[in-house]
Order: structure tokens, then sequence, then C-alpha cells
């Protein structure tokens, strides 16, 4: 397809795709090269690609929902708070998160299966970026060495569960427009296009005859 024809927001999301895949891989690379160091330190370290990843989604839903002229403004072009941009969002599309999906193809049509389960949800998101900038800063000096309620070091264990419900999420995942016409079916990563991230864009209600394809890079 020509370049001119491609969704523009379709291509920029699949790049943020190929972000977001890279450093969910990474969590577990973090977690098998740092065993010299102390667990806290390592899951430190995965708590940070978490924080990324919670802007990241935040930022690729506001690329999906380029179609709403609001997303336009310089308030929240210049926005980067992830718990700030999902609230904004959810004030001018309700049903502007992804969700998760599994594709099956057969000739000439796509059946589609939402997941119910398992996946971070918009709630959790939120509160995992919290969570994330606790982590994240050491705290203030009256705190820092308080007996009665000390601190909690991060764990490795936790890290990982946050990582298995980004990608249960995004994996495979759909994103409905806020006039439910234009439809992301987006993948982490697809054969056609060579492991790189791949979006189809589908107008209602023929799916299957509207789609157009974005790959990552293009």
């Amino acid at each position: 397809m020509p370049q001119r024809d491609r969704n523009p927001n379709a291509v920029a999301y699949a790049n943020i795709l190929d972000e977001i895949r890279t450093r969910i891989l990474g969590i577990n690379t973090i977690v098998a090269g740092t065993a010299s160091l102390p667990p806290w330190m390592s899951a430190e370290l995965c708590y940070l690609q978490l924080r990324l990843l919670c802007e990241l989604v935040a930022i690729g839903c506001l690329l999906a929902h380029g179609d709403i002229d609001a997303t336009k403004s310089k308030k929240l072009q210049k926005q980067y708070a992830a718990d700030d941009i999902l609230k904004q969002l959810e004030q001018l599309h309700p049903n502007f998160y992804p969700h998760p999906i599994v594709c099956t193809f057969s000739p000439g049509s796509i059946h589609i299966e939402r997941v119910e389960s398992s996946y971070l949800t918009k709630q959790e998101l939120i509160a995992l970026y919290h969570e994330c900038g606790g982590h994240l800063h050491r705290g203030s000096l009256s705190s820092i060495f308080h007996s009665t309620k000390p601190k909690q070091p991060p764990t490795v264990e936790r890290a990982l569960s946050w990582g298995m419900k980004f990608s249960n999420l995004l994996s495979q995942h759909h994103i409905a427009s806020h006039t439910n016409q234009t439809h992301f079916l987006a993948f982490l990563s697809h054969h056609q296009a060579k492991g790189n991230a791949f979006v189809a864009v589908a107008q209602s209600p023929e799916l299957d005859q509207n789609l157009e394809v974005c790959k990552s890079g293009a």
C-alpha cells in the first residue's frame, strides 16, 4: 500500500508497540542479568521499565484516538504523566483503553474473541504508575529512617507479574474509535511484519473488506 494511503497514527502506534515489546522482554533480561545484585536492586531496574511502559501505553492511546480533535490540544500533546493522560482520555472517550483479543484467521474471515481476565486493566495501570513512583524515589529525610513504618522494597516476583499483565493486554488487542467506526487490530509481534509490531485498521461494519495494514517503521 502506498505510504500516502497509510494511517499515520496507526504507523506511529505500531512503532510505540515495538518499544513496548522490547521493554517487556527487557524485564526478563534484567532479572537474568542481575543475579549478583541484591534482589531489590534488580526489582528497581524492572520497575523503571514498568513506569516507562505505563507512559508508552498512555501515549499510544492518545495516538490511537488522534481523530478526536481535543487530543491535539497543547495540553495533551505535552502531557507525559500516564495517569493524567488516561483521566483526560476517559472524559473524551470512555471506551478508549485497549482490550485484549485472540484472533483466529481463516480464508476470507477473521474470528475475534475478547479476553476478559489476567490483563492489565485501566485502573491497574494507574495504580501501578503510582506504585512505580513510590519505588523509584528514595524518600525524604524525615521518612528514610522511619522505624515504625519502613519503606518496603520492590520484589522481582511482583515486577515480573506486572510485566506479564502488560503482555496479556497488548499481545493482541483492539482499540475502537469514539464513533465505533474505526478499529485498530494490533499485535506486538506478527510474522507479516517479520516479528515486529503489526496494526490493521478496519472500518465498521465490514471489517474483513476494509483492512489497512500498518507495520512499525513504515
